[in-house]
């Protein structure tokens, strides 16, 4: 199941006689009242979101949705706007306007959209698919008025406010993130093509969501406009409010608010045609990395088609875990370090893919072909049809797709989306507990009859990203996004024809700004602390939201001691992935089919400092998941042949990590900032260390650090401290040994500013990432570390930051710029960086530099000491809704050993802080006199703009740092 959709409670009033009507304040009595649509009640036995559905006047359906539990508001404004929505040589519009949506309205300033919910302790973004848009903001529920007030301008007022300049900036912002997040990301033009390939020309599907650059390039701010007007309508969105609201009051402001907004024109149900493959058919490509990908793409059916879920169950069985067949067959045998199969329903149809991450080489050093793949790929699937499906393998397909759902029940925000969506989608009564029985539903026979219909004997679109071979011409490679509707002579569309700007007209001034109400408190999670009879600290609270239980178990030391003699660089990731194997008593696949039969989770994994155990599970499951975790953590397997395999993927994975710059920017900074000691090295190891290792090495670091004295667990969950101690008294039988976490010294000093450069590829689309700071100090709660971090915020830790909003909405160099101080037990930097294109490299150090420069010589001014108060003082609000933020909570505080009242400490801090006290951290722990430059690209196109920065020759160093 990929999102749970449920059966519904509800009172459906249509006819107007029996329309609800609620009284407008400062609206009028005399306009047209919403009509309730919909009642959705809670139910014994079943999971419901329990809602008020609406209908305004002016066509805007209204869902709100109460939930208590939290002092904060969700708000959601969901268009029925997508990529899908677009015609063939004018991609790219759905996206672009949302760019647009934050760059002000009448009443809200340039940029200030972000500013304003920043500064009432909120959140908010947008995302664009291929079938709507959505925007949304979460905040302390005393601010919901002017998150609406926020929407409700942008949907009504917006186009005055649209300048060329704005369509400028943001034009320039959308090819940077296209650049970024596609084009100069491995493998990033893959789903681009297959687009291409599997849809005829002109579907909607056909091209990607962020659209091609020419296409943006030759629109106008008036084809902005026209879209707007001809989809931005209210009758062609959902607002959706969920949280500590009054559903009353939501109405009356919705109705105040977005009651004016004139309606738009009708948007009618499209209709496509699904596509229809005659012929296998194949796009190849190469990029810039070591594994070679293949992807089978077979044509599938709409979101919420009677086949979408046994397609779901069918791709479950087929590629999920350690027991399904395309895993034994490519990863287990070593034909691959990663499969993934998915079915992916979309609004106008679906796609079943099957993808595989092979290793360049077969066993025997033969260089592996796609014609290789292919064929296993079939072969697969001419074997899964004989083996069969088992009504067991169904059942732990469906027990994992409903825990995953419940999982997506957890926050508001979660709980708003999949409501709207499903609305949207059927125009009907949907609600999570639908879509539980519709996956309850699905037989074994509806399986085999979609793998029949969909997969067998199916023609497929291929596609092949290969390897650059290593005596091809780097410099001569283009890897660009190619249009294929460049050419395409673009004529008036009738659909955009004589639209016209009908601004709403108000009788209230809404020029002037809703003021919050009196500030809500934080609901601090209450929680117990003990301590088992070997040490194993544990701290817990009790929530009972959602059926679900989580157990963080906190490790100390992980890469860091690989600082000891006699423990080698990589044992601390490899051991954590070892332990994702089989135990002494079961096999990987005996102990992986256990935790699937009950939807449960539990994963090792390992960091710079520490080792660590998630564990997930429904709480009707967590004693059988327990009894697994203790298998798993005292009984290790350690077998020789799943040490081989993990230790060749952990080597594929590093070779894999050279093709990306971000991770080299990691590495090398990371090198800068600690030099030759244990923290100089990148915690994964790199590749000669790890092809050393041995299974010795991996169990003695099992042996030597994996103890009960530098252990803390976190419990949070449907369960208090007496129920759960008696399950975690197993861990009383872990023996105990000492372990001292090495003392670090000697890290470089910074002289003075000095660029470096790491060449990472001679393409000449390389992005630049660029990464500059020093190493500053360890963290703290309430020391100099925290007050820092506040002193950062309007520096460049906000999105309104002095940084970002140079180099993105100013200059437009970046899709996105930050600052930060970050820390552990040992000194962390302060580091600031950015994604930019190669010609602009040295253009944006400069302004990095200079607003660093700047913040120190003349300080914050009191408007950003204002923002940076308000935003920290009432975001606490949002900390603690999710099982996962609790858990972090008080994670921090064992891991730190932190008072109870911290959180009060440091409110109490922010609160006195004066623009003195500002200035002076910034002159003291802002440094640009003693800084790394590091800069990971194309040498040969930015090395001689570097140099002319004035910071002295250019150091050149490898993708290792040296």
């Amino acid at each position: 199941m990929k999102s749970l959709t449920l059966l519904i409670t509800f009172s459906l009033t249509v006819a107007l006689g029996f329309a609800q009507k609620v009284d407008i304040e400062n609206v009028g009595s005399t306009i047209p009242q919403p009509v309730l649509i919909e009642k959705v009640e809670a139910k014994d036995g079943q999971i419901i979101i329990p809602y008020e559905k609406w209908e305004l006047p002016n066509g805007l359906t209204v869902i709100i949705h109460e939930d208590h539990s939290d002092p904060l508001a969700h708000v959601e404004v969901r268009y029925h706007v997508g990529s899908g929505r677009e015609t063939a040589g004018k991609s790219g519009f759905a996206h672009f306007f949302e760019h647009m949506m934050f760059q002000g309205s009448d009443n809200v300033g340039d940029d200030e959209h972000f500013k304003i919910v920043s500064t009432v302790g909120g959140n908010m973004n947008g995302y664009t698919t291929s079938d709507n848009t959505v925007y949304f903001a979460t905040v302390p529920s005393n601010s919901l008025e002017t998150a609406l007030w926020l929407e409700a301008d942008r949907m009504g007022f917006l186009l005055d406010s649209v300048t060329q300049e704005k369509f400028e900036v943001q034009r320039k912002t959308v090819k940077n993130e296209k650049a970024e997040n596609q084009i100069n990301q491995p493998y990033g033009l893959s789903s681009e093509l297959l687009g291409q390939t599997l849809y005829p020309p002109g579907h909607p599907y056909s091209w990607p969501v962020i659209g091609y650059v020419d296409d943006l390039d030759r629109a106008d701010v008036d084809d902005l406009k026209n879209f707007f007007l001809r989809w931005y309508g209210p009758n062609n969105a959902i607002l959706s409010v969920g949280g500590d609201v009054n559903t009353e009051e939501v109405l009356s402001l919705a109705m105040k608010y977005f009651g004016p907004v004139k309606r738009g024109p009708e948007v009618k149900k499209k209709r496509v045609p699904l596509p229809v493959i005659a012929d296998d058919k194949y796009t190849n490509s190469k990029d810039d990395v070591y594994l070679p990908l293949t992807q089978m793409v077979l044509p599938a059916v709409p979101r919420l088609h009677r086949d979408e879920a046994p397609l779901d169950i069918l791709a479950s069985i087929m590629g999920n875990g350690n027991n399904s067949i395309f895993y034994k067959n490519f990863v287990k045998s070593e034909r691959a370090v990663e499969v993934f199969v998915y079915n992916w329903a979309r609004e106008f149809s679906g796609e079943f893919t099957i993808g595989v991450l092979a290793y360049p080489m077969l066993k025997d050093g033969t260089p592996v072909s796609f014609n290789d793949t292919e064929a296993l790929i079939r072969e697969t699937l001419e074997e899964f049809e004989k083996t069969g499906i088992t009504d067991a393998q169904i059942e732990r397909a469906k027990a994992g797709g409903y825990a995953e759902l419940l999982g997506q029940t957890g926050s508001v925000f979660g709980k708003m989306s999949m409501i709207s969506e499903w609305f949207m989608l059927t125009g009907k009564s949907y609600n999570v507990q639908d879509e539980i029985n519709r996956y309850e539903k699905v037989t074994r026979e509806d399986v085999i009859r979609v793998f029949n219909r969909y997969i067998k004997d199916r023609n497929a679109v291929f596609g092949n990203v290969w390897p650059l071979p290593p005596d091809e011409d780097r410099k001569k490679f283009k890897k660009e996004s190619y249009n294929p509707n460049a050419s395409l002579q673009i004529g008036e569309e009738s659909e955009y024809s004589g639209l016209k700007y009908d601004k709403a007209k108000d009788i209230f001034d809404r020029s002037k700004r809703p003021s919050s109400g009196a500030s809500k408190l934080a609901v601090i999670p209450e929680f117990y602390r003990t301590k088992l009879k070997n040490g194993v600290e544990i701290i817990g609270t009790r929530t009972t939201e959602v059926p679900r239980i989580a157990v963080m178990i906190n490790i100390e030391g992980g890469h860091l001691m690989e600082a000891e003699k006699g423990t080698r660089t990589g044992s601390a990731v490899l051991c954590a992935d070892i332990m994702n194997e089989g135990t002494k008593n079961f096999t990987t696949e005996e102990i992986s089919a256990q935790l699937e039969d009950i939807g449960s989770t539990i994963w090792f994994s390992a960091g710079t400092d520490n080792s660590s155990i998630y564990v997930e599970s429904l709480t009707e499951h967590i004693d059988a998941t327990l009894k697994i975790l203790e298998e798993k953590l005292l009984r290790p397997g350690f077998r020789e042949d799943d040490f081989k395999r993990v230790k060749k993927q952990a080597l594929a994975n590093i070779s894999a990590q050279k093709s990306n710059g971000s991770v080299t920017a990691a590495k090398v900074f990371n090198k800068l900032m600690y030099g030759e000691t244990v923290l100089g090295e990148y915690f994964t190891g790199n590749y000669n260390d790890v092809y050393k290792l041995k299974l010795e090495d991996v169990q003695s670091y099992y042996q030597k650090y994996y103890s009960p004295s530098v252990t803390s667990i976190v419990v949070v969950g449907e369960t208090t401290k007496e129920e759960i101690l008696p399950k975690l008294a197993f861990l009383d039988n872990w023996e105990s040994k000492p372990v001292k976490l090495p003392e670090l010294s000697g890290f470089p000093t910074i002289d003075k500013t000095q660029i470096y450069v790491v060449h990472q590829s001679d393409f000449k689309t390389t992005a630049s990432q660029i990464r500059i700071g020093y190493l500053a100090m360890p963290y703290d709660a309430t020391g100099e570390f925290y007050k820092a971090n506040v002193m950062n915020f309007s520096l460049g830790g906000a999105f309104n930051s002095r940084i970002n909003m140079n180099l993105r909405e100013d200059k437009g160099y970046t899709y996105g710029a930050r600052s930060s101080f970050r820390g552990t037990d040992y000194p962390g930097p302060f580091s600031a960086g950015a994604t930019v294109k190669s010609k602009v490299t040295d253009s944006t150090i400069i302004e990095f530099m200079k607003e660093i420069e700047n913040f120190k010589a003349n300080g914050i001014m009191e408007e950003e000491l204002a923002f940076t108060k308000s935003n920290i003082l009432q975001r606490d609000v949002l900390s603690y809704e999710t099982l996962f933020q609790k858990a972090n909570y008080l994670s921090n505080i064992v891991e730190h050993d932190l008072p109870y009242d911290y959180k009060a400490q440091q409110e109490a801090l922010v609160e006195g802080m004066t623009k003195a006290d500002i200035d002076a951290l910034a002159k003291k722990h802002l440094k640009p006199e003693n800084m790394v430059i590091l800069v990971v690209g194309n040498k040969y196109l930015i090395k001689d703009g570097l140099e002319a920065l004035g910071y002295g020759k250019v150091k050149e160093l490898d993708k290792e740092g040296n």
